[in-house]
C-alpha cells in the first residue's frame, strides 16, 4: 500500500466479478426481475409467492419460526408481511404470549398462490430448459450448499 498525505492508497480493486457477494446480488436481481415479469397478472411478486407458500404449508407460524424457514431477519420478514396483510393475503394475531406474533394464510392469499403457480410452474420448465437439467441441479445443490457455508462461517 502507497501513502499519499494521511490517506491510504489501496492496491487495485477487485473486479465485481470475482465477488461472491456481488455476482450473487446481481444473479439474485436478475432472477426476481424473470419471475416478478412472469407473475404480473397474478398481482404477486417472487418475494410474496415465496412467503405465502411457506406460510400456506402450516395452520399458522410463528413470524419468528416463518423467519427462520425463510432465511430472513425478522424485521425485513415483518414489514413483508405488513405488505401482504394490507393486500389481504394473510393475517397477523398476537399469540398467548403477547410478544408473539402468529401467521396465517386467508383464503384470497390462498387463491393469490393458485393463480401465480402456473405461472411459476411456466418460468421454471423455461429456466431449467435453457439452463439444460443438469447444469440447473448443479446450480440448486451450489446455492444449498454456500448457504450451509454462509451459515457456519456466521457462528
Amino acid at each position: 500500500m502507497k501513502k499519499l498525505g494521511n490517506d491510504v492508497l489501496h492496491e487495485p480493486e477487485i473486479p465485481a466479478s470475482t465477488c461472491t457477494c456481488a455476482e450473487l446480488r446481481k444473479a439474485s436481481r436478475a432472477v426476481t426481475l424473470l419471475y416478478d415479469n412472469a407473475f404480473k397478472s397474478s398481482g404477486l411478486l417472487s418475494t410474496q409467492l415465496s412467503v405465502l407458500r411457506v406460510i400456506s404449508k402450516s395452520d399458522s407460524l410463528k413470524v419468528s419460526q416463518l423467519a427462520e424457514e425463510l432465511g430472513m431477519d425478522r424485521t425485513t420478514l415483518t414489514r413483508n408481511l405488513s405488505v401482504l396483510e394490507r393486500q389481504g393475503f394473510i393475517k397477523i394475531s398476537t399469540g398467548k404470549d403477547q410478544r408473539t406474533r402468529i401467521v396465517t394464510i386467508t383464503p384470497s392469499g390462498s387463491n393469490s398462490i393458485a393463480k401465480t403457480i402456473p405461472l411459476w410452474n411456466e418460468v421454471q420448465r423455461k429456466v431449467k430448459k435453457q439452463m439444460g437439467e443438469n447444469a440447473w441441479n448443479e446450480l440448486i445443490q451450489s446455492l444449498s450448499h454456500f448457504v450451509r457455508i454462509a451459515d457456519q462461517l456466521l457462528e
